[in-house]
């Protein structure tokens, strides 16, 4: 039952609208700056129960009075969803949940109740507190209830109520744990929600669905400003044009029209680019905005507006959760002073400044580093990595100690681009460890190799990383030079340390299973033999890398799973001689080697001849009940009159396991398309429906490197001559503008 809680305070005081309303702001900047207007949009809110995050409903159910145009990310606030979370590890927890629920829609928020199901973690234990890791698997149950209920109510926004009497307690337990200056900075103001890998519309996606919408909730229209800005352009474009010699212009269009004509020859050069495939993003995003405040704000800001709370009894047992441990340590004894809350905050902000300056550091290396080529269609990448010596000064010189610092904290800033780099292709979830990366920066970045490694680091070799491999491609000689002449050429590139490596996925070992995701099954009406649509399929994360979503009316399942060589000959047999000629194209193009078969491909879990009609085409012979039935009061024939053909359970009986294997046979699949390149057997469209997209791509990350599209590398095949080409006319059509007095933009080649 929630009761008033008499507790006194002398110094602490409740915290204002207007710091509400600062802190928020600093805490939810916009994610998409590259769009115009946004439509209001509610926010939900992590409700325990507990003063904090009453405190916190408290505040925003008052704050939009206070702040008609309050905005959270980039979109205005329109209300609030409170999402009350029971645990269910004690009597009485869901009344209490209910009890809060009520609460909150007296103070006018709309609230679901959302009870954490312990069955499918538990195991042979009997209780969740016997499982050893019983904190982090109620951390990961928790979020992951939150975030489908974020996706379920189309909400990007979650606010929680964590404050900084818990970011002292996380920095004391990872302080205590060995963390290094990242992990002890605390937790951060903003990131995307954990523990949702694979959630379609909640980690990191959702964003391409919402601008195919009728009412997006991020628009691509301009606001205001900037189609003001766009207006006055074009009319001050329209006076220069005016004030043109109409011979000059006529004649200098003339020679530019014929240049062009000259180089577009559409029966010589034919396109051999699929069509474009999407870049994911979105998703939902964990915002603190009180973890500037102390928790006796929290409970003052609830005394002061007479909001009620509930103490969760397990937040005293010192033995459930470290946390609950470290709580008893710092509030039962007196710590040094070293060791007490207003050192630890000082230490996490003075390891929140040294990262942010790593990153600023990082940043601009980063700016110096070209990404030649980033093709979506196979998911690789050709960078060239910048010169990044370590420079020796007189004081370093005279101080083994001090090289040696400066030596580790520029291979800590060249790990921090390298991860950046990689997380662009990486299949991994979760980015790798700064440590772990930089006994590997030397192979990249030879003058940072330590002396037992130098030797390694005058030949670069390729190898694997965080699921990507990274090949160097060495530069090629004119033919009849000499092979001195070579490696002293090669000795001077590696000198400049200026090598250029292809990055792509790495190859899958033959010792473990292929990544693999599978549609739905066909659907059947009675006994009738038509195959209907499949019901429509939730996007599925393939590889870590893309998102697939198909519909189909196959009596098979669907998977997608890598192109194997296996499948290679029978699928080029069953294309046109038009089609095998541009599917060597685009793989000599995207995937080049054994990149290729690390492409996704669509196979049907066993062959079908799909030349013949769709309503004689029927499963084989003996083919498992594709239903996995689950009855536990029914029996008999069931309500669709196909019992006794299916095998339904007896009353009490459960049956819940589909009879198919959980690891299909390759070599009975067939191989219907290669989505990412656009290449699919004939009269595939009667049968399915897919897209392919890219999972999320860091726009930051690709904004700050520089980006050519194959420049430096010289021309790859006919397009590569065209490209070419098309750089030479532009740049000619350039210089007779300037020559005539005209003032020519920059073109972007």
């Amino acid at each position: 039952m929630g009761t008033l809680h008499h507790v006194l305070h002398t110094g602490a005081r409740p915290i204002g609208l207007s710091e509400f309303v600062d802190a928020v702001r600093a805490t939810c900047p916009p994610r998409f700056t590259h769009q115009g207007s946004t439509q209001p949009r509610r926010v939900a809110l992590a409700i325990s129960g507990g003063v904090d995050s009453m405190a916190l409903a408290s505040l925003c159910s008052r704050v939009r009075k206070f702040a008609p145009k309050f905005q959270v990310s980039d979109n205005p606030v329109s209300g609030f969803r409170g999402m009350v979370v029971d645990h269910r590890l004690r009597e009485g927890s869901f009344e209490e949940a209910n009890a809060v629920c009520k609460t909150l829609q007296d103070m006018g928020f709309l609230a679901d109740v959302i009870q954490i199901n312990w069955s499918r973690v538990l195991g042979n234990y009997s209780h969740p507190k016997e499982l050893p890791n019983f904190e982090s698997v109620a951390r990961a149950l928790r979020y992951e209830r939150l975030g489908y209920m974020c996706g379920y109510r189309k909400l990007a926004s979650l606010f929680l109520a964590h404050h900084e009497d818990d970011q002292y307690e996380t920095v004391l337990m990872r302080l205590l744990q060995g963390h290094g200056s990242r992990g002890l900075r605390g937790m951060k103001k903003a990131h995307d929600i954990p523990e949702c890998d694979g959630m379609f519309g909640v980690h990191q996606s959702g964003y391409v669905d919402d601008q195919m919408s009728e009412w997006p909730f991020y628009r691509d229209t301009p606001s205001a400003k900037v189609r003001k800005h766009l207006r006055e352009a074009i009319k001050a474009d329209f006076r220069s044009m005016d004030n043109q010699d109409p011979e000059a212009e006529a004649e200098s269009e003339s020679e530019v029209e014929v240049e062009l004509e000259d180089f577009y020859h559409k029966t010589q050069y034919a396109s051999i680019e699929p069509n474009d495939i999407r870049i994911e993003d979105g998703g939902v995003m964990v915002y603190r905005p009180l973890l500037e405040f102390s928790k006796d704000r929290l409970v003052a800001t609830c005394l002061e507006n007479n909001v009620p709370w509930w103490e969760d009894s397990t937040n005293q047992d010192a033995t459930l959760t470290m946390r609950n441990a470290v709580r008893k340590l710092y509030k039962g004894y007196t710590l040094p002073k070293a060791l007490q809350k207003p050192s630890i905050l000082a230490l996490s902000k003075r390891c929140e400044r040294r990262v942010q300056a790593l990153e600023a550091e990082a940043d601009r290396l980063l700016r110096q580093t070209i990404i030649h080529d980033f093709e979506l269609h196979a998911g690789t990448a050709i960078v060239q990595f910048p010169k990044y010596e370590s420079a020796i000064t007189r004081r370093d010189s005279r101080s083994p100690l001090r090289r040696k610092a400066r030596l580790s904290r520029r291979r800590e800033i060249a790990a921090i681009v390298l991860r950046k780099i990689l997380m662009l292709v990486s299949p991994e979830k979760q980015a790798p460890h700064i440590p772990t990366l930089e006994n590997h920066v030397w192979r990249l970045f030879p003058s940072l190799a330590d002396p037992g490694n130098a030797a390694q680091a005058g030949e670069p070799k390729a190898f694997s990383l965080c699921g990507v491999l990274l090949a160097p491609i060495t530069p090629e000689f004119p033919q009849g030079s000499s092979a001195a002449a070579s490696a002293a050429n090669a000795s001077n590139e590696r000198h400049m340390q200026q090598l250029t490596w292809h990055l792509s996925r790495a190859h899958y070992p033959s010792t473990q299973p292929v990544p693999r995701v599978r549609t739905p099954y066909w659907a059947m009406i009675n006994h009738t033999p038509t195959f209907l649509q499949s019901s429509r399929a939730q996007w599925m994360l393939w590889d870590g890398r893309y998102w697939c979503h198909a519909e189909h009316r196959f009596p098979y399942r669907v998977i997608v799973q890598p192109f194997l060589a296996a499948h290679s000959k029978p699928f080029r047999a069953l294309l046109s001689p038009t089609t095998r000629a541009l599917l060597d194209a685009r793989l000599k193009r995207y995937a080049p080697g054994k990149v290729r078969y690390t492409l996704p491909g669509l196979y049907l879990e066993e062959d079908l001849d799909l030349s013949r009609p769709m309503r004689d085409v029927a499963p084989r012979r003996g083919y498992p009940d594709p239903i996995a039935w689950e009855y536990v009061k029914g029996g008999g024939a069931g309500d669709d009159g196909r019992g006794a053909d299916r095998g339904v359970a007896q009353e009490g009986e459960r049956r819940d396991q589909s009879e198919h294997p959980r690891v299909p046979d390759s070599s009975k699949m067939k191989l219907l398309a290669l989505p990412t390149l656009g290449i699919q057997i004939p009269g595939l469209d009667e049968w399915i429906e897919y897209e392919v997209r890219y999972r999320k791509a860091d726009r930051e990350i690709l904004g700050l490197a520089g980006s050519w599209d194959r420049g430096s590398f010289g021309a790859f095949g006919p397009l590569g001559k065209k490209r070419g080409r098309v750089m030479r006319v532009k740049r000619r059509v350039r210089i007779k503008a300037r020559r005539k007095g005209k003032k020519v933009s920059r073109l972007r080649t």
